[in-house]
């Protein structure tokens, strides 16, 4: 029955292979082609973040919990202790969360006549199991960390390619240690940040449960800002509390990007800066955590799960959803518009309600000039005096006139109140940016001075998704 189920994965991961390539390796580019095949009984395929290679790791099984089981790289020192804990956080915190907020249940496939218990289930069975375990794989991942003051590092990962058949397969570039598994960071990671690893064990798992939902529904990967998103939910939901890097990242601004507009929705498009991809990692969970926070209490138990589990696999799969809170936002200009307004007044009822610590460390400041580039997704804003009526230069370029204490956003010029929004609610993310305008008008100084909150996290080791972390070889 085993090898049924693995020559039937192999014939679907074909199939999916021709028509979106849904199945890709985390990074296409320069396999090792002299690795032995087959794999040792007791080694695994690992992926190395710097230049994007192959290599093997010989590992040793430490614990098998009751849906885990846990290897360690033989040269990672890792206790059976460390490996017991490990394996009781996921069995009892992170699985059991993340699959009640991400995870169908309970269901059946054309693929097997009996239903699936949960997307785990269906993808311990999709990579060949018959235990419904996770391989976890506790590793020194090489990623170039070299423990320099706010060096980066990839604190765990997923990848697709371990539900083709195991071994390499010949002419193409996918090492397949045959699993369904998750890769987590021994160092820096559990040495120095455990704390981050467990929660970006979480954000992971999440990974893994979105690829093969969009396997069994989408037949396409989800746009990577989604993706990302309910990650970073994922992270909150081992923490239970905001992750205050990203929070602090986002009010400290370091860099002057976020005040000009990155965010997630074009995921990566300013390479030229070191770290703006943070940027993206902030605005993402900022923007899932505003979402949650304006549902209604039913509406919250299953607002995750009702964007995981869509049909789309772009923005539409966060509209569909929101409508459930606020009918106008079906339209993406108005729910963009109206998360980029709690930005800049986070008490406001459209705000971060019922989020203390967000309402505190959340602002972004105005910035001045006449006009504007803005990539899709991106949002500004410019002190208004009396009113402003800005020239209508883009289809895809939007205005608001904002007001601390208002209930309102005034949406047609002339625009009143204390800050313009200008925003590009373009909703194809891969087109280019385009010109919007600002009011010209200098904001004060207690306005665009740096903000007095603690910082001293934002100049620890940044934790990079491993999708993110070849680029950072590249520039």
């Amino acid at each position: 029955m085993k090898k049924a189920k693995v020559l039937l994965c192999a014939a679907l991961c074909t199939a999916m292979l021709v028509s979106c390539n849904l199945f890709p390796s985390i990074n296409q580019e320069k396999p090792i082609d002299d690795i032995d095949i087959p794999l040792e009984k007791d080694s695994f395929y690992a992926q190395n973040m710097a230049n994007e290679k192959y290599y093997k790791v010989k590992a040793e099984t430490l614990y098998e919990g009751e849906k885990c089981v846990i290897w360690a790289e033989k040269s990672a020192n890792i206790t059976q202790r460390t490996a017991i804990e490990i394996a009781k956080v996921y069995d009892t915190i992170i699985r059991p969360r993340i699959v009640n907020t991400f995870s169908k249940k309970d269901f059946y496939t054309n693929e097997k006549a009996e239903p699936f218990d949960d997307m785990l289930d269906y993808a311990n069975w999709l990579a060949g199991g018959n235990d419904g375990k996770l391989t976890i794989l506790l590793l020194d991942i090489q990623d170039g960390f070299t423990g320099a003051r706010n060096d980066s590092y990839v604190a765990g990962y997923f990848s697709g390619n371990n539900f083709y058949p195991k071994g390499k397969i010949s002419g193409s570039n996918h090492y397949s240690n045959g699993r369904d598994m998750i890769y987590i960071d021994t160092y820096p990671g559990l040495r120095m940040q455990p704390r981050m690893v467990y929660a970006t064990f979480a954000h992971e798992l999440q990974h893994l449960i979105n690829y093969v939902t969009s396997r069994q529904m989408r037949r396409r990967p989800m746009d990577t800002w989604i993706d990302e998103g309910l990650s970073s939910r994922a992270e909150y939901l081992y923490l239970e509390e905001n992750p205050p890097e990203k929070c602090e990242w986002f009010s400290d601004d370091k860099d002057g990007t976020i005040a000009k507009g990155n965010n997630f929705f074009v995921w990566d498009n300013h390479r030229e800066i070191s770290l703006a991809i943070l940027d993206d990692y902030a605005t993402v969970y900022l923007f899932f955590r505003w979402l949650y926070l304006q549902a209604s209490a039913e509406l919250q138990s299953h607002i995750f799960l009702d964007i995981a589990a869509s049909v789309s696999n772009d923005y539409r799969a966060v509209t569909d959803a929101a409508k459930q809170i606020n009918p106008a936002w079906v339209n993406w200009e108005n729910l963009l518009g109206t998360w980029l307004a709690a930005n800049y007044y986070p008490r406001n009822n459209y705000g971060y309600t019922g989020d203390d610590y967000l309402q505190k460390t959340i602002k972004v400041k105005p910035i001045t000039g006449q006009t504007i580039s803005l990539y899709p997704g991106e949002g500004v804003y410019s002190i208004i005096n009396n009113s402003f009526n800005p020239d209508r230069t883009s289809a895809n370029i939007y205005y608001a006139g904002l007001a601390e204490n208002k209930t309102i956003i005034g949406t047609s010029p002339p625009y009143t109140g204390n800050v313009l929004l200008t925003f590009n609610a373009n909703t194809r993310n891969t087109e280019a940016d385009e010109t919007g305008c600002l009011t010209g008008i200098s904001p004060p100084a207690s306005q665009t001075a740096a903000r007095n909150i603690q910082t001293g996290k934002l100049t620890g080791f940044h934790v990079i998704d491993a999708r993110d972390m070849p680029e950072r070889f590249k520039r």
